[in-house]
């Protein structure tokens, strides 16, 4: 329609018109709702468009529409086309405030509703929709509607989407590719067409209409055929319509079981009437098989409309099952417009499933798709698929999911195969447990996300693994549902069987509901021989302690993570494991601070140096646990920046054991002095070093020894004592021991030279500064 050429002016120079909105005061048995459109803001001598079509009449009959202008600035000059349209268009040179009164009628009763518009100053708009010239046309021309006149100034790409405005009583004529410059559509009853024409670029957003008239009565020959029976036989559905494919080939009127082979032909147009579906039985099969370009099969409601009828249910289990080049649509009555329940099989191959109520495919518990290849599922309004997880295997990576999120129940992948879950646009809600056993495999894709239910654990077991590697910028990402601290319980590897599970460039968050074994949650917790390695990866807003791997037989390879905004501590390991965490992993904002070791395992390594090198942000450990003592039986050095806190009534010892002559060597630097600690801070809070073996490499170097010397009943106690049965020995310089409960060192007389001591402070050492017994 040509702005104000076709529709031609209508000047409004309306003189004390009057101001504010009329109250509804409508018969509660009045079917009709007057909706006048949203309050729109506008450029002065730009175009807009006033638009009523979401009034309803409940009777299902076409509405008579008139609008009026109540409201306007002194002077302005008012340009629109007819006010007796659903959508009329309007422009004005004056800058304020513009009210229209739609009423819409039926019969006798009539609805009211106003809107505002706001006229500002400036610039032109630099795009202007053309949706071409009104026209009339016969009954069967396929009308072909042409927007790339439309003007566009801004360099960009316009958006063009159109829409059927108003249409005869009974029609359910469709666009095709309505978001195209160029789109068309099969009118289907005789009368007029009103459509809109949007072109969009950015912000700014233009309109025009279009009138189509249609000439003509419908002819026999173009009505569907109707199928109101069950399918018992063999069945061919041919495209009846040819050349008019807008046209309905049939119409189911009833719920329709098919227990023989239904086979559809290309470009047959199927419709159902409302809350009808269509159940392939046991002993059925539907073939729609549509692999010629440009045509589609059609399985959409009488009206479009999502959950306007059933959909498909599948009980059969032939493999020939097969929807290929199909469209589902306007369904959902039955929970989703495709389903497949248990023992059922189906091949889906390019096929469109959308604008369906609740879901867009439900494939349940033993179903099976024997391929799911290259199809569309999208606007579905509970997401576009519900599968098990040991189905998602089927579903490839070349189909296209969004618009809501895939519902993964139940939760168990236990077929010792690799299960690869894809990245699509949808993520994935994990409903239940995910249990990954019996040697499978569990791969998650870079950039896909995981969402897990409330209180729900991923476990992996016997023999099993995962595998989670993101890339730069395309982590793989695991959540809670809610997104809460503890909103799911965490990830548990366990008897692992040798199969390395990885997880490199993941984000894990939300998790720490309630313990996944043992008595702390975790957002990660290594059971007995659990295998992992894990680079990279952020774990995130944890309800409990960040990684915990204090069982036995663990491996654990841990480089560059960061575990943050945990309840408890961010890491919880054995004595066995503290190599395995490397220096720059951060921790930051974590409720306890320092990552918890557990002293049950002693320090017993063969031919080797076990190091603690700290951590580059500076975290500190503490030893508590099943054993809250450090036992050290072989060599171990501490660097510089060390930092361990013991709990009140602990110690360290320096043992001989199994044939290991055992050391401890603090290995301090200028700036970064080793510190060991009491938890609580008070003076004589733990028991202190003792040094029970005469090794060179027992040496204290740049160190801080403070809170220990715990008073003993009939005994002395030092912060450090060098032990004479066994024989001990020690090089201690340029340390401080600070607030000991007793004394200092202890060293016994009888021992001889074997405590060498040079530049040394003792703050708050009530007693001897080096005791000697």
């Amino acid at each position: 329609m040509k702005t104000f050429k076709s529709l031609g002016l209508i000047l409004l120079l309306f003189a004390g018109l009057f101001s504010g909105c009329e109250d509804k005061t409508e018969d509660p048995k009045n079917p009709l709702l007057a909706d006048a459109g949203a309050e729109q803001e506008l450029v002065a001598n730009s175009l807009t468009l006033l638009d009523g079509s979401q009034s309803v009449n409940a009777t299902g009959k076409p509405l008579s529409y008139k609008w009026e202008l109540v409201q306007k600035p002194d002077g302005a000059v008012v340009q629109t086309s007819s006010l007796e349209k659903v959508a009329v268009e309007f422009a004005t040179n004056k800058v304020g405030e513009y009210v229209f009164k739609l009423t819409v009628s039926y019969l006798n009763w009539t609805a009211t509703d106003t809107v505002k518009l706001k006229v500002v100053e400036g610039a032109p708009s630099k795009i202007e929709a053309k949706a071409g010239e009104d026209r009339e046309v016969a009954l069967g021309t396929l009308v072909e509607l042409d927007g790339s006149g439309s003007v566009n100034e801004t360099g960009g790409v316009l958006q063009f989407t159109w829409a059927i405005m108003e249409k005869p009583e009974g029609s359910v004529a469709q666009l095709q590719t309505p978001n195209a410059a160029q789109a068309k559509f099969q009118p289907d009853k005789a009368g007029k067409y009103l459509l809109k024409l949007s072109v969009k670029h950015q912000s700014s957003v233009s309109f025009d209409l279009l009138e189509i008239v249609v000439n003509g009565a419908v002819g026999g020959n173009e009505a569907p055929v109707l199928i109101s029976a069950d399918i018992l036989q063999d069945r061919v559905l041919e495209n009846i319509h040819v050349d008019k494919e807008q046209l309905f080939d049939y119409l189911i009127t009833k719920d329709v079981k098919v227990a023989a082979k239904l086979t559809v032909m290309p470009g047959v147009r199927i419709a159902f009437e409302a809350d009808t579906k269509l159940t392939i039985s046991t002993n059925g099969t539907l073939i729609a098989d549509n692999k010629l370009p440009q045509t589609t099969i059609y399985f959409q409601g009488k009206s479009a409309g999502k959950g306007y009828w059933g959909g498909i249910q599948v009980e059969s289990g032939s493999e020939q099952n097969l929807l290929w080049g199909t469209e589902l649509r306007d369904a959902g009555k039955l929970g989703a417009a495709l389903k497949l329940v248990s023992n059922a099989k189906m091949k889906v191959f390019d096929t469109k499933i959308h604008n369906n109520a609740k879901l867009g495919v439900i494939l349940q518990d033993n179903a099976n798709f024997v391929e799911f290849k290259q199809n569309e599922v999208y606007d579905n309004a509970d997401g576009p698929l519900s599968i098990p997880a040991k189905k998602m295997v089927s579903i490839s990576s070349i189909n296209t999911l969004k618009d809501g999120n895939i519902k993964v129940s139940p939760g168990r992948i236990d077929d010792g195969q690799e299960h690869i879950w894809p990245n699509f646009s949808s993520q994935y809600d994990v409903l239940d447990e995910l249990l990954i056993t019996a040697a499978s495999t569990w791969a998650i894709s870079d950039g896909a996300q995981v969402n897990m239910g409330g209180d729900k654990a991923i476990r992996v077991i016997q023999g099993s693994k995962i595998v989670l590697f993101g890339l730069d910028g395309k982590p793989v990402k695991i959540e809670g549902m809610t997104k809460e601290k503890g909103a799911w319980r965490g990830i548990y590897i366990d008897n692992s069987q040798g199969k390395q599970s990885t997880i490199t460039k993941a984000e894990i968050r939300h998790a720490g509901s309630n313990a996944i074994s043992g008595q702390e949650p975790a957002t990660l917790k290594i059971g007995t021989n659990g295998k992992l390695a894990v680079s990279k990866t952020i774990f995130d807003q944890g309800k409990g302690n960040g990684l915990d791997a204090t069982s036995n037989g663990v491996s654990l390879e841990f480089q560059l993570n960061s575990i943050n905004n945990h309840a408890g501590h961010p890491i919880v390991v054995s004595t066995s494991l503290v190599e395995s965490l490397d220096y720059h992993t951060t921790m930051e904002n974590n409720t306890k601070p320092e990552v918890a070791v557990d002293g049950l395992i002693p320090i017993a390594v063969d031919n080797r140096e076990v190091i603690w090198r700290g951590f580059y942000g500076g975290t500190g450990y503490v030893i508590k646990g099943l054993g809250k003592n450090l036992l050290i039986q072989s060599g171990m050095r501490l660097k510089e920046g060390v930092k361990i806190k013991m709990q009140p009534g602990t110690r360290i010892d320096v043992q001989d054991a199994n044939g290991r002559l055992g050391y401890l060597h603090l290995d301090g630097g200028n700036g970064e002095p080793i510190v060991i600690q009491g938890t609580d801070e008070t003076a004589g809070s733990w028991y202190g070093i003792t040094y029970s073996t005469n090794h060179a490499q027992n040496q204290i170097r740049n160190s801080k020894i403070l809170h220990a010397g715990k008073v003993m009943a009939n005994n002395f106690s030092a912060a450090i004592t060098v032990d004479n049965v066994p024989l001990g020995s020690l090089i201690i310089t340029n340390a401080l021991i600070g607030k000991s409960g007793q004394h200092g060192i202890a060293v016994a007389k009888s021992s001889g030279d074997v405590l060498k001591a040079s530049d040394l402070t003792f703050e708050e050492v009530p007693g001897n500064k080096i005791h000697v017994w």
